[in-house]
């Protein structure tokens, strides 16, 4: 309903979201080294996610335990150079490899190629430029194709029953291959690293976001707009 306003109040929430404004004209103003106060915090919660994110060790000894596992399947792909790619890539690792119009077959070891896997996601997630051109491909692209390959294999292997060997294919996606990729030229910081400037910006969301709620609040109570029931 609608009650007579206080004009204290207006005032008070116009200086509010004023300063919210300024604080958000900053915020999106590249002055911290040349980037943007957003990019500045997308930059440390993703280095800080890499950081908690390295679980390619695992994935690498695990692979040992499917040493001898011998798998075969078909890769769908989209074109002749992404089918030549990941050909490429799992012939690398002693694949036997065949592409066909749209799609290519692989048939070897499930162990040794999920080694070769691994070994190049830690490469491409540590910055190894040894990844770059390995296969004349760039690290990112020769990740794809892994990936491609394992995530044809994962599906495989649930229509053949072999869950073990699905679940496993995820694994090495999840845990190496997608961590790897999308990291790749980010820096790894630990939370206790960055423990000072993580906390502030914490801090700093959720006092920004209230303060902006009060000065809302505080206009509408200065134009005597309340949310109160009707009598």
């Amino acid at each position: 309903m609608t009650a007579a306003g206080d004009k204290r109040y207006l005032v008070l929430g116009i200086i509010a979201l004023a300063v919210f404004a300024v604080v958000l004209v900053v915020f999106f103003t590249p002055v911290f080294g040349g980037r943007t106060g957003m990019q500045a915090a997308d930059d440390l919660f993703n280095s800080l996610s890499k950081g908690s994110s390295y679980y390619i060790p695992a994935v690498a000894e695990q692979a040992g335990e499917f040493k001898g596992t011998e798998v075969a399947w078909k890769v769908e792909v989209e074109d002749e150079e992404l089918g030549a790619a990941v050909a490429r890539v799992f012939a690398a690792a002693g694949a036997e490899t065949k592409a066909g119009a749209g799609e290519v077959a692989i048939k070897g070891d499930l162990g040794l190629l999920a080694a070769a896997a691994a070994a190049d996601a830690d490469a491409l997630y540590k910055g190894d430029p040894a990844i770059e051109g390995k296969y004349g491909l760039d690290g990112r692209r020769a990740i794809y194709c892994w990936y491609e390959g394992f995530k044809a294999l994962e599906k495989n292997a649930q229509a053949e029953k072999k869950m073990k060997v699905a679940g496993f294919a995820k694994k090495v996606m999840t845990k190496a291959l997608e961590p790897a990729f999308n990291f790749a030229g980010i820096p790894a910081s630990s939370f206790s690293e960055r423990l000072g400037v993580a906390l502030f910006l914490l801090v700093f969301y959720v006092v920004y976001t209230v303060w902006y709620g009060f000065g809302v609040m505080f206009v509408f109570e200065g134009l005597g707009i309340s949310a109160s029931k009707s009598h």
